[in-house]
């Protein structure tokens, strides 16, 4: 066992024995990285949710002493109505969600392992689980929502919103990018189904190097090469083609 691994785990141990003693507590639930472990090494966060009694979840929110080490918290920002982000002075990381019982089917998760469990949370988890994984594909859809997006944020670059521009182009229309090529291709072994951009180099080392190469160029350069890669990884049906040429067109990047 790595010594990351062995630190992680007991903080873990640590964290459920806390939350174990407070009665308000339903259950614990590690997500992601924190229940698939093999894949922990020193930047790993610890994610989990923590599922409390109807009433008591704002002030689980608010005040963190059922946290381990909670006298070294440095930050701990509030993310979203029931989410938190945690960064110790050792730069440790936690990012966990707060839910009360009948909050905890507006999750999403994929790799999960109950530890706690007071009121039957394993099948509620399963089924959330289910619910989770990735709906049919629909190329069409997201193929168009890709070109939409490089359209718009070559745009913005044109009209000087830089900015703007690689919002669009390196995070948003690159996200579909990666959802069309991984959807082509058969090796997704290591995928996320909740985001993508997750362990795409272990996968698909050559086209994450190109990738990056893209996500380096200026915005317009990036966007026409990036439609240019999803073109050639996808082998663009004609139907695909003759909506490009729309795109590329009112861009100019052809007559």
């Amino acid at each position: 066992m790595s010594e990351y691994l062995e630190k992680f785990l007991s903080f873990q141990a640590e964290l459920t024995d806390l939350v174990a003693k407070r009665p308000e507590v339903i259950g614990l639930i590690f997500v992601g990285s924190a229940a698939a472990t093999h894949r922990v090494d020193e930047f790993s966060d610890q994610d989990f949710f923590l599922v409390v009694k109807q009433g008591s979840g704002e002030s689980f929110r608010q005040d963190l002493s059922w946290l381990p080490n909670q006298g070294e918290i440095a930050l701990s920002p509030r993310e979203t109505a029931h989410g938190l982000k945690v960064v110790y002075q050792s730069g440790d990381v936690l990012e966990f969600a707060v839910f009360e019982d009948s909050e905890l089917e507006l999750a999403s998760v994929n790799d999960y392992k109950v530890v706690l469990d007071n009121q039957d949370l394993a099948p509620r988890m399963a089924k959330i689980a289910a619910r989770s994984i990735p709906k049919t594909f629909d190329r069409a859809r997201e193929f168009e929502l890709f070109l939409s997006l490089i359209l718009i944020g070559t745009g913005r670059a044109k009209r000087g919103e830089i900015l703007a521009a690689e919002q669009h182009i390196k995070s948003a229309a690159m996200d579909f990018a990666i959802k069309l090529i991984r959807n082509q291709r058969a090796n997704n072994q290591k995928a996320d189904s909740l985001n993508g951009f997750r362990r795409f180099e272990q996968d698909y080392p050559d086209l994450a190097v190109e990738l990056h190469r893209i996500a380096l160029l200026e915005s317009e350069p990036a966007a026409k090469a990036l439609c240019e890669l999803v073109m050639h990884e996808l082998k663009a049906t004609e139907s695909e083609r003759v909506q490009y040429l729309v795109v590329a067109k009112r861009l100019g990047w052809i007559n």
